[in-house]
């Protein structure tokens, strides 16, 4: 990930597809801008678990989203999604392998992986 601050519309977008749509994972460009994952295994890129209230404000959950960028520089990738009442926001990696990706879900004690292609949870 970069220095480079996102674009506030894709945070905009990103906020809106989390609350509007249950979720989102997207790349994080060096520009600052973001694509939408539609290949690979999404992983968390740590074992730690950021969640805010479902209800957050925007300027919060950008400083979320920011601050994901910069504790984990190798994490190419950001992903967020709805359970309850609680927003979960993870830096991802975004793996091709399905074998290495399971591996690592479990090394960093994931409950599941992402299917970005079938749109499919992976229970570990």
């Amino acid at each position: 990930m970069s220095d480079t601050t996102l674009v506030t519309s894709d945070l905009i977008n990103l906020y809106d597809a989390a609350l509007l749509c249950g979720g989102f994972t997207v790349r994080l460009n060096a520009d600052g801008t973001i694509t939408p994952a539609a290949t690979g295994f999404a992983v968390s890129a740590t074992d730690e678990r950021r969640s805010v209230p479902v209800d957050v404000p925007f300027a919060d959950f950008a400083s979320v989203v920011e601050r994901l960028r910069t504790l984990y520089p190798t994490a190419n990738a950001v992903g967020g999604w709805v359970d309850g009442q609680w927003l979960y926001l993870d830096p991802v990696e975004i793996i091709d392998d399905r074998s290495k990706a399971e591996s690592l879900g479990r090394l960093r004690n994931q409950i599941a992986i992402y299917d970005l292609s079938a749109s499919e949870e992976i229970r570990l």
